[in-house]
């Protein structure tokens, strides 16, 4: 198998989840406690990403990032991934500057959800994920229509996101503002999924919260991760 790099800290709440994940995947394929996936991860500054990104500075925040993969690359990783949707905006820029091989979320999620014949989903994340075109880009290959809450939603969930979240505070008004949100585009708007499009957003919502699937962006990332180191390509 072959050794999984992982850039964390974005946050480490999600970090977290990705190893368990990643382990839990190994122990269930062998059967063995003590057998499990070589992971490195390579905990960032996650304020260090947010000042740059806050100011447009896109081209600093695809060479820190590159230049990280690069120090998991030479400590021994040899498939790679970023533990966050919001800088799979600039996946194909990140990978242009790294030899390590990465796993992309949003081609992840929608190969493990392609079997659903959803018509419409709900995309719920930073906003950067939820205004930009990669989820809409890539679901409409399967006729899947990518829809997102408005404006004043997109706002509290974006805050919500990064001062919440982030620090893994998971109030019940914060539930069940996240609850009254997807309610509201589930009877309005004819949702038939939501997609947890921000890797923290599993602290809130879960499978049986809802009348429609949730699809699990980091789920179906560590799922990929750990086929792709098994199966080597």
């Amino acid at each position: 198998m072959k050794n999984i790099g992982l850039i964390g800290g974005m946050t480490p709440e999600s970090t977290t989840a990705y190893y368990q994940m990643i382990i839990n995947l190994g122990r269930q394929r062998w059967d063995d406690p003590v057998h499990n996936p070589v992971v490195l991860i390579y905990s960032i500054d996650l304020a260090e990403i947010v000042a740059h990104q806050d100011v447009g500075d896109s081209d600093r925040v695809v060479e820190i990032l590159a230049d990280v993969l690069e120090r998991l690359r030479g400590a021994g990783a040899e498939v790679g991934a970023l533990t966050a949707n919001t800088p799979h905006v600039f996946f194909d820029r990140i990978q242009a500057g790294t030899a390590l091989p990465l796993v992309n979320i949003v081609d992840a999620t929608l190969e493990r959800t392609r079997d659903l014949a959803v018509k419409r989903a709900l995309l719920l994340g930073t906003k950067a994920t939820m205004e930009g075109p990669m989820y809409p880009s890539a679901f409409a290959t399967q006729g899947t229509e990518i829809t997102t809450p408005g404006e004043h939603d997109r706002d509290f969930i974006n805050h919500s996101i990064y001062e919440d979240l982030a620090a893994g505070k998971v109030t019940p008004q914060l539930r069940q503002r996240y609850l009254e949100i997807c309610r509201r585009q589930i009877e309005s708007h004819g949702v038939e999924a939501v997609i947890l499009g921000c890797t923290e957003i599993p602290l809130v919502l879960s499978a049986d919260d809802l009348p429609v699937p949730l699809i699990d962006t980091a789920r179906c990332h560590a799922e990929t991760i750990f086929a792709r180191a098994i199966n080597g390509d």
